[in-house]
């Protein structure tokens, strides 16, 4: 069997699994038939490749940029290797013998990356100053780049860019803090959720409807939009609760994780169920943090939030083994 084919066929019966249409025994039954052996070994080295050969260019480029002080000819530099990426990773990707799909969508992807970089950089060559909006803008304007050239050539690498773009475009942030700590932050966390509401509705339609007539050629476009509208929408949900924030909220988020539960299992749909699980718990243990952490000493709460995760996992495991499996 060709190595595509079997690609193909592992990417199908994952999905399935994730989608609800088979159980686990037969996700671990069909899965070792077709899956290519040391496909984990040779997919990392891929992306080393990949990686080692993006970052050298990039170090080149920028050393032309520092001698020349100045950013249009940075600007000029790196639309050129943009441009050169998006164009043969477009042809590798679209390729009718699919020779090198991955390969394709990685270089498309990094090509439109190199997109927003080239816009930053016009922007200071034309004496732009550093605010956020203008950031935000660029951030707007290079994930419709991105999903023209997703819906163009029916590619999920650029999507998933443009999703990660748009919602870091409308105010979400995340940044390095130093001495191993990371900062998150959403501008609006109201408009957040409101937004990734629209979005998982969007995802619905697009799955349920449109990659069913007229964009069957755009399947799994429609995951990614539900996969990221419910990552947003619990997130914003999660930080509307934090640093003392009303009982209301705590209660929205709470009904929001019991509602996704419950939706998962009227539609046979895993994501809604792992989504609802996973954020649900997160709320059960900062609650938990907020109302002991100052009253129990380290050792003792650390181990009530472990036999507490261990019963929440145990009754989560019999009520999905108690519950009747999904008819494909």
């Amino acid at each position: 069997m060709r190595p595509i084919t079997r690609d193909v066929l592992t990417r199908e019966i994952i999905g399935w699994h994730q989608q609800g249409l088979i159980d686990r025994p037969l996700l671990e039954t069909l899965l070792p038939r077709y899956e290519t052996q040391g496909r984990f070994l040779a997919a990392l080295l891929k992306w080393l490749g990949l990686f080692a050969i993006f970052q050298l260019g990039l170090a080149v480029l920028a050393f032309i940029a520092m001698m020349a002080k100045s950013a249009g000819v940075a600007a000029v530099l790196l639309s050129g290797v943009g441009g050169g990426l998006w164009y043969f990773g477009v042809r590798m990707a679209t390729d009718s013998r699919q020779r090198h799909p991955f390969t394709g969508s990685v270089l498309v992807t990094a090509s439109l990356a190199a997109a927003f970089g080239t816009l930053v950089l016009l922007h200071v060559a034309a004496g732009g100053e550093d605010e956020g909006w203008v950031i935000s803008i660029l951030l707007l304007l290079t994930g419709a780049l991105a999903a023209l050239t997703a819906y163009r050539y029916h590619l999920r690498w650029p999507l998933l860019l443009a999703l990660l773009l748009f919602f870091h475009g409308v105010g979400a942030w995340h940044a390095y803090g130093g001495h191993g700590a990371y900062f998150a932050d959403i501008q609006d966390e109201r408009l957040m959720a409101l937004i990734a509401l629209a979005v998982i509705v969007l995802g619905l339609w697009h799955e349920r409807l449109l990659e069913s007539g007229p964009l069957r050629r755009c399947t799994g476009f429609g995951a990614l939009y539900l996969i990221f509208g419910l990552l947003y929408l619990n997130l914003s949900l999660w930080f509307l609760t934090l640093f003392g924030k009303p009982l209301d909220w705590v209660l929205i988020f709470t009904g929001a994780g019991i509602a996704q539960i419950i939706a998962g299992a009227r539609l046979r749909d895993a994501r809604f169920t792992g989504f609802g699980i996973v954020f649900l718990a997160i709320d059960l243990y900062t609650r938990f943090f907020e109302h002991f952490w100052d009253r129990l000493s380290a050792g003792m709460f650390f181990l009530l939030a472990g036999v507490l995760a261990m019963i929440f996992g145990f009754l989560c495991e019999r009520w999905g083994r108690l519950s009747p499996e999904p008819h494909p």
